[in-house]
């Protein structure tokens, strides 16, 4: 018997809500286009951070990798040209040598046959990958010798080194004298890039991995001798550009969100310089992603770390999923069984790393943590993104069709219950045969809840408590589309302005195409003290625009200063066909406008 969805919830989940009007609309009957990409690509989203040689996964194989469809994502299996972590070049004949042996490794692997994939990201340790004051050109050819012949099936994706910049301080003696390092990394990165695309062209090699991307730090000066550096020296010969996305906090820095508009505002802001100076987009890689904080390795394994975890990786993951056409790949940070960490020096109680999707109880067994969770969840999600739509930047949509089903996943981004009122376009409710709810959210006590519930003949709103996490598979005789809408950014070569006072700012953005029907909305990165203003006033070819008050996510108090994305939706009217004009005048001054987006979606 088909049960009322919100009966049995309101039975089951009691609780005070605030009843803003939430508003979510979906149309089933148009497939969605984000530049030319449409297909949901699995093996781009749902990985671990981990790799088929894993032989300890051979057990679980055909649960974690057939029954929910878990790819593989990252592998410290680089050259390792500085085993030791001495400034000692190797000899260009060990080369073929070491990695002839590393291809055995591989085929050796109890998980090859079956799950061997170009789909992998592959780097090194700072100290194994790079030493100072060595011929760089000399280890690029060492290093494209290995992978030429390291690995029976290719990787992807060559990350030079993990997270480089914040260990600049291992190779010298003060914190002045790591602006060297950095740009000395920059300049080996640039010798990789360049040789190795040269002599294995069917890997893509990049970076520089930022661990901790706070780039507005210190009036953008972290940018400026950061990431803006690396692409000054070493961007022409990469292939795309690699960021940690972490909760929390990440090496050092205050606690913090960066899900929501903060990551945009960071993403946003290498993309705007990397048009700026290629006219190019190129794309990112996101290696890592999660939760992380200091004083959490070594500590005994806690089932609320792992609630406050997957909270996260839904947060980033969504809005990933908004960037198909300019991201290569996204990797949650969740490793296998971990058993390197039970002889850690650090953990001396013999813990489980936190991060682990099984763990070792004390006679030696696994069990999986609640970290599969987020794979549970996403179980089958797959198919053509289909048009979906919030009037909220804190409820984050994102919806798929295949065949006879449609999935529609919903996010709350903040931390207070929300109510979702949602709405079937195009007569899409009649298609409706059954509905199954995924929901995944903490407990009063912080442990993750995965439940489900079946057999529901509508759903017209949800309750969702804090960043609770929503998956509705929908069962439809048949999935036939009859419209279709392209999303694309536009971008201007102005970036990074400093704001005065009453005086406009201008960008223009060109090459804009413009159908008859669609949606507009600006992307605004800011970077200001808290207590400045913003809401500039914006005209769009002449015609204002109003600024919301909202953004997607908290109002990042505990950071020094806000930086984070404001998206601002205007009339689809206002624009015109080639050339676009953007005016953003601040009241006061102070900070910069660190990137402005032109975001179209066009209907046919």
């Amino acid at each position: 018997m088909k049960k009322q969805f919100i009966l049995l919830y309101i039975s089951l989940f009691i609780s005070t809500i605030s009843f803003t009007q939430n508003k979510v609309s979906v149309d089933f009957s148009t497939q969605k286009f984000i530049g030319d990409q449409s297909e949901l690509n699995r093996a781009k989203y749902f990985s671990m951070h981990t790799s088929y040689t894993d032989g300890s996964l051979a057990s679980e194989a055909d649960y974690l990798f057939d029954k929910l469809g878990v790819h593989f994502g990252r592998t410290f299996g680089g050259p390792t040209p500085f085993k030791n972590g001495k400034p000692v070049l190797p000899k260009l004949s060990d080369a073929k040598i070491l990695a002839k042996r590393s291809a055995e490794h591989y085929k050796s692997a109890d998980m090859f046959k079956t799950y061997g994939t170009t789909e992998l990201i592959i780097t090194d340790h700072p100290k194994q990958g790079f030493q100072l004051n060595v011929d760089y050109a000399k280890v690029a050819e060492y290093n494209a010798e290995y992978i030429k012949n390291a690995y029976p099936i290719m990787p992807k994706y060559y990350e030079v080194i993990n997270e480089p910049f914040v260990h600049a301080k291992d190779y010298v003696k003060t914190w002045e004298e790591t602006d060297m390092v950095v740009t000395e990394m920059s300049k080996f990165y640039n010798e990789v890039g360049k040789k190795v695309h040269e002599q294995v062209p069917n890997i893509m090699v990049g970076g520089y991995c930022s661990a901790w991307p706070e780039v507005d730090m210190k009036d953008f000066d972290h940018w400026n001798t950061r990431m803006k550096k690396f692409m000054d020296i070493a961007g022409e010969n990469m292939k795309f550009f690699s960021t940690h996305i972490y909760d929390g906090a990440n090496v050092k820095g205050n606690f913090t969100y960066r899900s929501g508009s903060n990551s945009e505002a960071i993403l946003d802001l290498i993309e705007a310089y990397s048009y700026k100076k290629w006219g190019v987009v190129k794309p990112h890689l996101i290696s890592e992603y999660g939760y992380t904080a200091n004083g959490l390795v070594g500590k005994p394994y806690s089932p609320e770390l792992n609630g406050t975890c997957l909270i996260a990786y839904n947060r980033i993951l969504m809005s990933l999923l908004d960037k198909p056409d300019r991201l290569l790949k996204a990797v949650p940070f969740i490793t296998g069984k971990g058993s390197w960490f039970y002889s850690d020096t650090r953990n001396s109680e013999g813990n489980p790393y936190p991060w682990v999707i099984l763990r070792k109880l004390k006679d030696g067994t696994y069990k999986y943590t609640h970290l599969k969770k987020f794979y549970e969840l996403w179980k089958d999600v797959e198919g053509n993104r289909i048009d979906i739509h919030s009037n909220n930047p804190d409820i984050q949509v994102n919806a798929f069709a295949k065949t006879n089903k449609i999935y529609v996943a919903i996010n709350n981004l903040i931390d207070k219950e929300q109510q979702v009122n949602l709405e079937f376009l195009n007569s899409s409710i009649n298609q409706v045969n059954n509905i199954t709810i995924k929901r995944l959210y903490l407990a009063d006590s912080g442990i993750p809840k995965l439940v489900l519930f079946t057999n529901n003949s509508s759903v017209n709103k949800l309750e969702l408590k804090k960043g609770e996490t929503v998956i509705l598979e929908i069962d439809v005789d048949k999935v036939d589309f009859k419209n279709t809408v392209t999303e694309n950014n536009f971008y201007s070569t102005t970036y990074l302005q400093p704001i005065k006072a009453n005086s406009a700012i201008n960008f223009e953005i060109e090459n804009v195409e413009v159908a008859a029907k669609g949606r507009a909305s600006i992307k605004m990165g800011i970077g200001r003290k808290h207590d400045l203003s913003k809401k500039p006033k914006i005209r769009v070819n002449n015609k204002e625009v109003e600024v919301p008050s909202n953004w997607a996510g908290y109002d990042q108090k505990p950071r020094d200063a806000f930086f984070g994305v404001i998206d601002i939706p205007f009339n689809h009217s206002y624009l015109k066909n080639g050339i676009n004009s953007i005016e953003i005048t601040f009241p006061d001054s102070g900070g910069h406008v660190s990137s402005v987006i032109l975001n179209t979606e066009n209907y046919k």
